[in-house]
């Protein structure tokens, strides 16, 4: 499995925005993900999510991300196939989900 991005969301009202990341669960089964890291930064208001993919998945996980980007949104997601990235995620670990 690997780490594949990290993307940084602004978020005010943390239990609203929770609720839509967790009914977009079977997107993301989808679309390759296979779970995630969540944070919640209280003092900055941003959660940050690490997108994991099983690797033979990898390729439709970065065509996803792709996609996404090319539309304007989830510009903080890069695909490095590795845990080392550009955003590190800040704040308190809230869940450590494999889908």
């Amino acid at each position: 499995m690997a780490k594949i991005g990290v993307v940084r969301h602004r978020v005010e009202d943390f239990p609203a925005w929770r609720k839509k990341f967790d009914d977009r669960m079977e997107i993301r089964k989808s679309n390759g993900w296979s779970g995630h890291e969540l944070y919640y930064d209280e003092g900055k208001k941003e959660a940050y999510v690490v997108h994991t993919v099983h690797d033979d998945k990898l390729a439709m996980a970065k065509e996803h991300m792709e996609k996404f980007k090319a539309m304007g949104k989830r510009t903080e997601m890069k695909p490095s196939g590795n845990p080392d990235h550009s955003i590190v995620p800040r704040g308190e670990k809230i869940e450590a989900v494999n889908y």
